[in-house]
């Protein structure tokens, strides 16, 4: 079944040159979180974090509108770059979506700070007569995102504070609850 050359001697090996990373679930989290950004946008996300002395964690948050709009874009008044004006309906939406993961590190026995990045969007779309969706620039962002703030535990429950910034532009406040598995 197995040849004599898939083996390698367990005295060729080196405890320098092997190493285990044993990960308790004691130390794995998930946080629900609900975010508010600058422009008063609601998000929901998720984190799941690992958080021993270093760690770990990712985070997702949206405000589930994935509505694709035109490559055409506006400022907040309506107009193009070329000063043509388009014919508004008055509805606005907008779609919310960040990415971002990075490390923990424990400060105290039941405080960890984290920080992080990513990417991140804040697309603020008006709606046209036609009912298509236009992009307004000066209220809306997309790029590499920065992430920190700190994670509490009392014993299984985790409250976590934090803000997330694209670009510098747009701030999201971050709140979450989380529970210890």
């Amino acid at each position: 079944m197995y040849e004599d050359d898939d083996y390698i001697p367990v005295d060729s090996l080196s405890s320098d040159t092997i190493s285990v990373v044993d990960i308790d679930a004691k130390h794995v989290y998930a946080l629900g979180e609900f975010g508010l950004t600058s422009y008063c946008d609601p998000t929901f996300g998720i984190t799941i974090a690992y958080m021993e002395t270093w760690g770990g964690y990712i985070t997702a948050h949206t405000n589930f509108n994935f509505n694709k709009p035109l490559e055409y874009h506006i400022n907040k008044n309506g107009f193009d770059e070329n000063g043509k004006q388009a014919f508004l309906s008055g509805n606005k939406e907008v779609s919310r979506l960040s990415l971002v993961g990075g490390a923990t590190y424990k400060i105290m026995p039941k405080l960890c700070v984290y920080a992080g990045g990513g990417y991140s969007w804040r697309r603020l779309m008006f709606e046209t007569v036609d009912g298509e969706l236009l992009i307004v620039d000066d209220n809306s962002t997309e790029g590499w995102t920065f992430d920190f703030g700190a994670i509490a535990n009392f014993n299984k429950l985790l409250v976590k504070l934090g803000l997330n910034t694209t670009k510098f532009k747009l701030a999201d406040f971050r709140v979450g609850l989380g529970y210890r598995f």
